[in-house]
């Protein structure tokens, strides 16, 4: 429920809304505080099919860089055109996609 971000609808990776113990903070596999998590997607199928990762790679979903600025531009028009985003706010996000080293 609510508002889907830009880093949701162009996900780089896994968001949870918990997170799991390690063995060396005791209490292993239980429930740590609603800190949450974020697991980042592997950057080829190649990497992905090696780990076993079911989730798709950044190239699967964005095929190279100037695929997921385009998704991270369209994500921000979307929220600018339902007023949930200010103009300012998403060019703002673009430039930190276009600036960042995702599948670069």
């Amino acid at each position: 429920a609510g508002i889907r971000s830009v880093t949701l609808m162009a996900p780089i990776g896994t968001y949870t809304g918990w997170n799991i113990r390690t063995a060396e903070a005791g209490a292993e596999g239980e429930m740590y505080r609603l800190d949450g998590s974020f697991v980042p997607f592997t950057k080829t199928k190649m990497q992905r099919l090696q780990s076993g990762d079911s989730r798709l790679s950044l190239e699967e979903r964005y095929g190279d860089h100037a695929g997921y600025v385009k998704a991270v531009k369209k994500a921000s028009s979307k929220l600018v055109g339902m007023r949930l985003l200010l103009n300012v706010d998403a060019e703002r996000i673009v430039r930190a996609a276009e600036t960042s080293d995702i599948l670069r």
